[in-house]
């Protein structure tokens, strides 16, 4: 397979597993919604969108400013429609790529206003891996307070019954 097939898959689940992380929310039982945990995992979905959006930004070469909170307090609706603005503009990134596209060097600004330089393949297994590792959090923090974790294994989005 093509690398440039496996990031559009790697993108496929991104939305699929980040749209489950999401209604895993809505399952943590109301008593205990005050907990400050709970808090803590409706805002890192809200901060892997900003995240997604800033590298989307740097990958195009295009001024960006950071957010004001890297862990916003966004609303169900206002989450769910970053994720699907965020899912489509990567998603006509990933489509206009070339194989021999992922191996251009970006260059960046940090968050922090340092200056940076990175191969894209580089930055599209970040985004990924980033995405990846906050839904977990979400996961954990959900299980903890009594809600049910969604599965967002990489291999449970293409898992078929025999």
């Amino acid at each position: 397979m093509p690398l440039i097939d496996h990031f559009r898959r790697m993108h496929a689940f991104e939305s699929w597993a980040s749209g489950l992380a999401q209604d895993s929310l809505a399952t943590i039982p109301p008593a205990r919604r005050s907990d400050p945990r709970a808090d803590r995992a409706a805002r890192l979905l809200p901060h892997v969108q900003e995240a997604r959006r800033t590298w989307l930004d740097r990958v195009r070469g295009e001024a960006y400013d950071p957010p004001a909170d890297w862990f916003p307090a966004w609303s169900d609706d206002a989450t769910r429609r970053a994720m699907a603005a965020q899912d489509q503009a990567w998603e006509r990134l990933l489509s206009d790529l070339t194989e021999t596209d992922l191996g251009r060097e970006i260059t960046y600004e940090s968050s922090e206003g340092k200056a940076y330089a990175s191969v894209l393949a580089d930055i599209l297994t970040h985004v990924f891996n980033h995405s990846t590792y906050h839904r977990g959090q979400v996961a954990r923090i959900v299980d903890e307070l009594g809600g049910a974790r969604a599965v967002t294994d990489f291999i449970a989005m293409g898992r078929r019954p025999r």
